[in-house]
This record gives structure tokens, C-alpha cells and sequence, in this order.
């Protein structure tokens, strides 16, 4: 390749997978420096989402059990069978701490993991990178409540306007804090925490935000009406989604489907007949109230959650724990059966792209070549 001009190798070199372009870093130090530079690691993830079918190479499902202390993986190219073997995420630090392991989220290939009440990690599976999230320190806590009573509410996602990945812990309903994965830090935001949690769901990321459904004040749950809350990284503060006009106020959640945020109800009418009812709506416009539509999905559900659309254009979702495959033309739905996973309980799913994002290694000091790569 020594005769090929730079551009055409940063371009075959881009649309290689993860595992062979570590492999490569040991070529030589040109190769070292070139595949790790943010530059080509943010072409190496634009690809992922302007190409359909490289996505589809680097994409995987993640999965997660309460009664696990691993996580596991199964390839997305194994879609195409009805009978999915996962495999197990190498994770022998995590796994020698003998503790639950939760997924709190994914982004841009990195995973934010919890292990038992305290421990929190960023991991690139790809790589095999793996950083631990410092302890929020509990003198910074108010002093009425230096016992935690109520289980802490995460989320994880990127930060656009800093180039920075960040969690948010809000601790006892009552104070927000966020990690910086650029300072390695946690400060408290502002703002406190004027909303009612309903369980300890972690927030859905998009569009420089973390997501999730929350009851307006500080009432008691049944008569708390429901609101999806962002919060917004580059402003570092709370913020309210509008709702569909026509919404039901019953048990809710948020989730992304094909770049766009999700409303999702389950629940009983208040009319004088009591019928089940399940709406699934997805906001095309960010933020833009009136961009709401109901989207009909032919298939009995008490609660589902999209996961991705495939190549060819099939919906994969997760209902009532399982995962479906379901054809949007067609109307027509599969049940893919996963193997591999011994002595689970329930399983979380969450979709997963391959990059080249370090925890450890990310050179922030050249955030402005890659800034202006994109623009």
C-alpha cells in the first residue's frame, strides 16, 4: 500500500472493522499514530452511520441479567437465523469483583457498566479498554441524606459541544451530578432534581441528551403525570420533551428508533370500559411537538421496546422480554431465540456499534482537528 496516495489508505483503512485495525497499529508508528488520531477515529464512526451495510458489520446486540456478573454479545449478522448463540464479553476484571453488573448505556462503541452499588466502568469491548469512573465522593452530598434511600438513576451519552463522554447520576431524587470522562471528574449541576422517579430505568442518549420518563413534582407516584426529562449535556440542565396531543398518561418509557426518540405507553383507558392500550409513537423532529405519529405495530404487546431497523429494513424490537424481528410491509413478525446465556433471569437488551473511541487513550488536545473535520 506504500504506493497508494494517503487518502485512499485512510479510505480502505476506514472501512476496516475494529480487531483488524489494532492489529495494524503495530505496523509501524505512522500506522499508530494515523489509526488512533480522533480525526480518523470520528471518520471511522461517520461511516458507521452514513453506510447501512457497514453498520450492519459492526453492529452488535448487548446483552444483560440481573443474575449475571458478565455480559454477553451476539453478532448481528446472526440475524438472519431464528436461533442466535451469544457469546461472552471478556470482562475478567469485572467478573473477579463477583457483583450484579448492569448496562447503563452505549454509545459510539463505548459501554457504561455499574458493578454492585458503587462501582461504575467505561469499556470498549472492541478494543478491550477498560477505565474505572472514579467514586462520587460523599462528602460533596448534603449532610441529610448521607444514607442513600432510594436507588441512584443513571445515564450515559456524548456530549457534542465539548467532544466529551459523560454519565449523570441523579442521587436520592434530589441532586444531579455528571461525569466527565475528558476531566475524569464529577461535578453537581446546578439545577436539583424537582421531578418524581417512577423506577430506576437509565436514561436514553440522543441528540446530546439523556432521556427518560418522570412524574412533574414531587407527589405521590399515582397522581404524578408523566414527562420525559432531558438532560441536556452543553447546557447542563433539565429540560422537558413535549408530548404527543394525545398521549396516554399510564405507564410509560422513552427509547430511540432509527435516529428518532420514542414515546411508549402501556396502560388502562379511563373510559368506562376498562381496555388495554398500547401506543407506540416516534418523534420525527427532535423536540418539535407536532412531529409526533402513531405508529401501528400488529402484534399484542404489553411492553416493547425498539431496538434497531436491520439492513433490510425489518424492525428489531423487544417485547414482553423477547426479541422479535418484525417486517413493517408485511406485518409479519419472527421470534429469534437466544442460546448461550446459562441460569438467566430476565434479559436487558441493548444494540451496540463497534469504534474506535479509547476510555483511557482519547488525546483531548486535538478535539479541534476533528471538530473541523466534520464541519
Amino acid at each position: 500500500m506504500e504506493n497508494l496516495p494517503p487518502d485512499v489508505i485512510i479510505e480502505i483503512l476506514s472501512r476496516l472493522p475494529v480487531k483488524s485495525l489494532c492489529r495494524f497499529k503495530c505496523v509501524c508508528k505512522l500506522w499508530q499514530f494515523l489509526i488512533s488520531h480522533p480525526k480518523f477515529v470520528r471518520r471511522h464512526i461517520n461511516l458507521t452511520i452514513t453506510d447501512k451495510e457497514i453498520e450492519h458489520q459492526r453492529r452488535k446486540l448487548i446483552l444483560n441479567s440481573c443474575s449475571l456478573s458478565s455480559l454477553y454479545y451476539v453478532e448481528y449478522e446472526a440475524l438472519s437465523s431464528n436461533h442466535l448463540m451469544a457469546r461472552e464479553l471478556d470482562l475478567e476484571l469485572i467478573k473477579s469483583l463477583h457483583d450484579e453488573v448492569k448496562l447503563v448505556g452505549s454509545f459510539n462503541g463505548l459501554l457504561c457498566v455499574s458493578v454492585g452499588p458503587e462501582r461504575m466502568f467505561l469499556f470498549n469491548p472492541a478494543m478491550k479498554e477498560l477505565k474505572k469512573i472514579p467514586n462520587l465522593d460523599g462528602n460533596i452530598f448534603h449532610p441529610w441524606f448521607s444514607h442513600i434511600s432510594r436507588p441512584c438513576i443513571y445515564g450515559f451519552g456524548y456530549d457534542h459541544s465539548l467532544d466529551d463522554y459523560k454519565v449523570v447520576n441523579i442521587v436520592n431524587e434530589a441532586f444531579v451530578y455528571v461525569y466527565s470522562l475528558k476531566t475524569d471528574t464529577w461535578r453537581k449541576a446546578a439545577q436539583n432534581f424537582p421531578y418524581k422517579s417512577f423506577n430506576s430505568d437509565h436514561g436514553i442518549p440522543l441528540n446530546g441528551a439523556v432521556h427518560w420518563v418522570f412524574g412533574r413534582g414531587k407527589n405521590s407516584v399515582e397522581s404524578s403525570s408523566r414527562v420525559i426529562v432531558a438532560f441536556d449535556f452543553a447546557e447542563g440542565k433539565l429540560r422537558e420533551v413535549p408530548l404527543p396531543s394525545d398521549a396516554a398518561d399510564s405507564f410509560n418509557t422513552v427509547g430511540v428508533f432509527g435516529g428518532c426518540l420514542c414515546w411508549l405507553t402501556c396502560g388502562t383507558s379511563t373510559g368506562t370500559t376498562a381496555v388495554k392500550q398500547y401506543d407506540f409513537w416516534v418523534m420525527s423532529e427532535y423536540g418539535i411537538k407536532e412531529s409526533w405519529t402513531k405508529v401501528v405495530i400488529n402484534i399484542p404487546f404489553l411492553c416493547l421496546r425498539p431496538l434497531s431497523f436491520l439492513k433490510n429494513d425489518e424492525a428489531l424490537l423487544e417485547i414482553d422480554g423477547k426479541l422479535v424481528l418484525y417486517n413493517p410491509k408485511e406485518g409479519t413478525h419472527r421470534e429469534l431465540v437466544i442460546h448461550g446465556i446459562h441460569g438467566r433471569k430476565k434479559l436487558e437488551i441493548q444494540t451496540y456499534v463497534e469504534s474506535l473511541v479509547s476510555p483511557t487513550l482519547w488525546d483531548w488536545g486535538l478535539k479541534e482537528i476533528c471538530s473541523s473535520d466534520e464541519n
